[in-house]
């Protein structure tokens, strides 16, 4: 179970409770450049000043799990957090990002007040919730993490353009991320803020020994070479390795033999088919898509799951 604590309160903080893996935990992999960058944002906010972390990737790729790592250890280094996401319904909602986030805070702010209703009211929202995040980093460095920002309202991405440079001096730091579809608001956004100052990183496919990692993380193994190469039909994507290994646990395809995780089946889980198929066939064409723009030679192994 992963913490998020969204009340900065010093009684809320008290009553947090440590980070625990789940059985078979989100182990966050080959991500240690980004974890790296992250560090440096926390504790560049612990030295009083605030800062951004962009983070780009393909859907599946695992931002939201640097992004839940990343609260977890913001949380034990005392910070105040205030994550939240967007979603597809949650256009039509100004600011649901930041309301998902700030929760009891955003409602306070709601009551009764006749700012809400001016003709600026996003101006005037803007000013009421940096007049917040500012009281809150009185006691604590602050933390916003917001993920899943391709579906940001208008509302939440004036206001991630403004609030970061109003608040450049005070300890809140900010974590953002995106998928990367095309959304012409929100690419004019992570740019803007890059050109500020802010910090990108662009989540890249794992690599093969990352998935071997996972593979014998799962199976108490290595993996043989068959299951290895049955891997690299997820193409790098965690979310997919993910659903690969439970579907091989739900169908008990991988036994371990002579110190090898061996595959048992010659075929796809059924979870892969049921579930995933036509997902999995756009994952591999786009794989395929930008290793071409990129100027690599595709390596057929990663489409191996394309005949599903």
């Amino acid at each position: 179970m992963t913490a998020v604590i969204n009340n900065s309160s010093p009684r809320a903080r008290e009553r947090m409770t440590p980070r625990v893996r789940p059985a078979g935990g989100e182990v966050v992999r080959g991500r240690e450049a980004e974890q790296k960058t992250v560090r440096d944002l926390l504790r560049r906010a612990q030295r009083g000043a605030g800062g951004v972390v962009l983070v780009d990737g393909e859907p599946g790729i695992g931002k939201s799990l640097l992004l839940r790592d990343s609260t977890d250890e913001a949380a034990e280094q005392g910070f105040s957090l205030a994550a939240g996401a967007a979603d597809q319904l949650g256009q039509a909602i100004s600011f649901f990002a930041l309301r998902t986030a700030l929760r009891e805070p955003f409602a306070e702010l709601t009551a009764d007040d006749p700012g809400r209703d001016l003709p600026d009211a996003t101006a005037w929202w803007i000013i009421q919730i940096r007049a917040h995040l500012e009281r809150r980093a009185v006691a604590a460095p602050v933390l916003v993490c917001l993920d899943d920002l391709h579906w940001a309202s208008p509302a939440t991405l004036a206001a991630l353009r403004a609030l970061p440079r109003d608040l450049k001096r005070h300890p809140v730091a900010w974590l953002l991320a995106r998928s990367t579809t095309p959304q012409r608001d929100v690419d004019y956004l992570f740019g803007q803020l890059e050109m500020d100052g802010a910090a990108r990183v662009t989540l890249a496919p794992l690599g093969e020994d990352v998935a071997a990692a996972m593979l014998t993380d799962a199976f108490g193994a290595p993996p043989d070479p068959a299951l290895a190469d049955l891997a690299c039909g997820a193409a790098g994507n965690p979310s997919l390795l993910a659903e690969l290994i439970g579907g091989l646990r739900d169908d008990h395809a991988v036994h371990v033999t002579g110190g090898r995780a061996v595959l048992a089946l010659a075929r796809l889980p059924r979870r892969i088919h049921r579930l995933h198929a036509a997902e999995f066939r756009d994952r591999g064409h786009r794989y395929q898509r930008r290793a071409i723009a990129q100027g690599h030679e595709a390596d057929p192994q990663h489409f191996r799951w394309l005949a599903i």
